[in-house]
Order: C-alpha cells, then sequence, then structure tokens
C-alpha cells in the first residue's frame, strides 16, 4: 500500500477517533431523551419482543448495561460503536464505487457533517441498527446475483432476520433486492432451490417477533400500521413540515445532494452503486408517502440519508468544491457547537424552551418523587415522561411507575394502571405535559403535595408538581 493511500485511512482514523473520544465524553454528561429511555427498558424488561418495535436494540441495551451499569454511558455505547463501524462500512462502499480514497473520506466527513448523525451516534435506536445492516446487504445481494454460492444466500437470509429483528420497516428491503434481480432478468434465482434457505434463516432470526405476537393477538403489527399511516386522508401540511424538518435535521446545505446522488446511482450501471439507488429508491419513496398522511419524524428517513448524503457530495465534488468544503465546515462547526452545549451547558436559552428540557433533572424529579410518594405508587399522564421516569426509577429502587392514558401500549404490559383502582397515588405532573388533573382523573381528592423548579442559568428548563390522587378511580374520559 503506497503512502499516498495510506493518508485518507489516516485521516478516516482521525475523524472517527476525534468523534468517537467526543461522543464517548458526552455520553454521561446528560440525561437521556425520550426513546432512548425507552429502549433502554427494553434491556431492563427482557422479552421476546415488544409492543413497537422487534427486540434486538433491547436486548443489546441488556448486555451493555449489564457490564457497564445501569447509567446514561452504557446505554449510549452501543450507539458509539455502531457509529464508528457504520463510517468505516461507509469508506469501503464509496471506494469500492469510486476507487479512489479520498473521495470515500469526503462522504464519510459528509456524513458526520449531517446534524441528525451526530445525535444517532449518540442515541441508541432501531435505526441505529439497520446503519450496520443497509451496506452488508446491498454486498450480500450483488454475490448472489453474481456468484450464486451458498454462502451468498446463507449471508443474505441472516442479514435480512438482523434487519427485521431490528424494525419492522425492514421489511422494504426485500423490494429493491426483487427490482435488483429482476431487472438484471435473473428469474432463475426465483426458483434456485437455496432461495429456500435465505427464507429459512431469515425466518429463524425473526422468529421471537412472530412468537411474542402470536401470545399478544399481532398488536405489534396493528400498531405500526396505524403509526406509519395513520390518517384516511391526504395532507398535504404534513408532508410540508416532513420536508422541513429533513432540511433542518440533515444540513440545509447536504440534504438536497442527496437527490442528485439517487438520480445518479439510478442511472449507473455498476451494479453497486444502482442496487444503492434501488435501496433509496424505496426507502424515501415509502416515507414521503407515509408523510402524506402524518408528519414523518427526520430520522425514519435516516437509512436513505446516510448513503445518498455521501453519494451526493461524490457525485458534484469535481464541480462544486467551494460548496462542498462550505457546506461540510458548516455542518461540522455546528454539530461540535451542539456537541459542547450537551457537555457543558453554556448557551442561555428562554424559560421553558431549553435544548435540553427533555434531558435534563430526571435523576432529581425520581428522588423528590419518591420522597413525597412514601411507597405510594407514582403516575405519569404522558409516555414521554413514563420513559424517563421508569428508567431513573430503578436507580431509586422505585420501579413501579404507571403511565395514566387511555392508549394502550407497551407500558400497560409492564405496569398495569388498572391495577391502581382505589389506591392513593402521587402523580408527577411537568410544565410541558401540565394537565388540569381534576379534568384528567377520578380522586376523591386531589391535593400538591410539593413542587421542584429546574434550572439553567437562571432559566426554567422545567417546573413539576408532585400532586395526591386519593382513592383513584381512573381517567374521566373512559
Amino acid at each position: 500500500m503506497s503512502l499516498h493511500s495510506l493518508k485518507p485511512h489516516f485521516f478516516l482514523f482521525l475523524l472517527l477517533t476525534f468523534f468517537g473520544a467526543i461522543r464517548l465524553y458526552i455520553a454521561p454528561l446528560t440525561g437521556l431523551g425520550v426513546d432512548e429511555a425507552h429502549y433502554a427498558l427494553y434491556g431492563e424488561f427482557l422479552d421476546w419482543s415488544y409492543f413497537d418495535h422487534p427486540p434486538l436494540v433491547g436486548w443489546i441495551e441488556h448486555i451493555s448495561t449489564h457490564y457497564f451499569g445501569n447509567n446514561e454511558f452504557a446505554v449510549r455505547l452501543p450507539a458509539i460503536i455502531i457509529g464508528f463501524m457504520t463510517s468505516f462500512l461507509l469508506y469501503i462502499f464509496l471506494y469500492s464505487i469510486t476507487k479512489n480514497w479520498n473521495i470515500a473520506l469526503l462522504g464519510v466527513i459528509a456524513l458526520h457533517a449531517s446534524f441528525i448523525f451526530n445525535a444517532l451516534f449518540l442515541m441508541f435506536l432501531p435505526d441505529t441498527l439497520l446503519f450496520l445492516v443497509l451496506i452488508p446487504t446491498i454486498y450480500a445481494t450483488i454475490y448472489v446475483v453474481q456468484k450464486q454460492t451458498t454462502i451468498s444466500w446463507i449471508i443474505l437470509g441472516f442479514l435480512l432476520g438482523i434487519a427485521g429483528l431490528s424494525k419492522y420497516t425492514a421489511i422494504l428491503f426485500v423490494v429493491p433486492i426483487i427490482l435488483f434481480v429482476m431487472i438484471k432478468k435473473e428469474f432463475k434465482l426465483f426458483i434456485n432451490p437455496k432461495i429456500i434457505l435465505t427464507i429459512i434463516i431469515a425466518l429463524a432470526c425473526i422468529s421471537p417477533v412472530i412468537y411474542w405476537n402470536i401470545q399478544h393477538d399481532w398488536i405489534s403489527f396493528s400498531y405500526q400500521s396505524n403509526h406509519v399511516v395513520g390518517n384516511p386522508t391526504i395532507n398535504w401540511e404534513s408532508f410540508a413540515r416532513s420536508l422541513a424538518a429533513q432540511f433542518a435535521a440533515y444540513n440545509p446545505f447536504l440534504m438536497p445532494l442527496a437527490f442528485y446522488g439517487l438520480y445518479k446511482a439510478l442511472r449507473s450501471k455498476e451494479d453497486t452503486l444502482f442496487l444503492g439507488g434501488l435501496f433509496g429508491l424505496t426507502l424515501f419513496g415509502f416515507f414521503s408517502y407515509a408523510s402524506l398522511y402524518k408528519t414523518a419524524l427526520p430520522h425514519w428517513s435516516a437509512l436513505f440519508y446516510m448513503l445518498f448524503i455521501p453519494i451526493g457530495v461524490m457525485c458534484v465534488y469535481q464541480n462544486a468544491k467551494k460548496y462542498i468544503k462550505f457546506s461540510l465546515l458548516f455542518g461540522i462547526g455546528i454539530s461540535l457547537i451542539l456537541y459542547a452545549e450537551l457537555a457543558f451547558k453554556f448557551i442561555p436559552q428562554p424559560d421553558f424552551q431549553s435544548l435540553h428540557r427533555d434531558l435534563y433533572g430526571w435523576n432529581t424529579i425520581i428522588q423528590k418523587a419518591k420522597d413525597v410518594a412514601q411507597n405510594k405508587p407514582i403516575g405519569v399522564t404522558n409516555w414521554t415522561l413514563a420513559s424517563r421516569a421508569m428508567f431513573y426509577a430503578k436507580e431509586h429502587k422505585q420501579q413501579k411507575i404507571y403511565l395514566l392514558d387511555n392508549r394502550f401500549d407497551q407500558f400497560d404490559l409492564w405496569n398495569d394502571a388498572t391495577k391502581l383502582q382505589g389506591k392513593d397515588i402521587i402523580i408527577i405532573n411537568t410544565h410541558e405535559f401540565h394537565k388540569q388533573l381534576q379534568d384528567y382523573i377520578k380522586c376523591d381528592s386531589l391535593e400538591q403535595k410539593a413542587k421542584l423548579e429546574l434550572k439553567l442559568h437562571n432559566h426554567f428548563i422545567n417546573e413539576v408538581e408532585f400532586i395526591e390522587c386519593k382513592n383513584y378511580q381512573g381517567l374521566k374520559n373512559e
């Protein structure tokens, strides 16, 4: 290997070490977000599967927290490792297309200059797991089509199974694979006996999901069908909000390049890039369709942008070097500022509008709730509060946190709130999710027992009331 080829490898190592070190440093310094805490609870309540997602994220959280403790560092460590590995896989993928290590390095830099990936490589979500599976699945498909070896069929089945064990939308992986086989006119692959091996391995991998859903009347599948496309009529405002959120989340200067990258990929005669284009078209097409009916969260499209922001940068770099350099510097700069704010909390922000409002103070809130409750059950009125409350309650040996709402979900499977009938309970009522409890729940009486104010730089982050409900009798709108 020449010294010239070692140079981009060296800079890749520096880049990944730099960002990895920052994430490792930040991981224990800030509280868990809503989704982070929710999936960390999967690891605590180990099961075959869960109401809203397959189980792999929870199984990995269980291993990490078992060895490193029930803390923020352990919860985030898998995402940090996956961020490192994903970047390396992308580097290899881009080189296989361009045969240029420097451009491959540029694509990886673009990934880290896209804001949301700096969050997803810190917060461990099911989407994060799919980053690790997508590129190997593309290669495995190419090998099945070109080589048709038994091992390639086995690997493809295993990768599809792992994807299905990570997130339900991994079923979309099957679409571009079928399209690729048909476009290549390799129809004989559909009747190759080895395809049975792939199907059996994939089904074996996702069998825990099937087993759990058989036990629970297939509630995961009905939930996901309503969750992704929840409304019967098209909502253009929802679509516009979804698109605007993606501009903000992925770096407004880099995000548009993804679509040029997709265009170039779909016109490419290079199999790896063309198959990547089919994956991108399927993934972005599906979530764009879903956003016509319900506002799509920015990270739902992360797999598409993970591939096509770097590919777009790769395609335009020679003709737009100044633009690309500015976009990368802008993205890296903003990302580093946000990381610094997470760690040091130095930017004064308006009352109750802080970036930290979802992350800050839950350990303190639960300690106060425990002191007020004196062994009484504790309730919250929103699932986002339940995820943080239940995670931090474990540290204070106060696991029984109940979600008081009308929506059936995973929290009802963990702690059934109907068991609270006739008991005195303490309700955590926060500023952001404040409820007029006298209009919300049935009690003999409601009495505020304590109040907690959380501040940073003399600005309110949160204001929490601890209210006792005597003789809880359920919700008023049941």
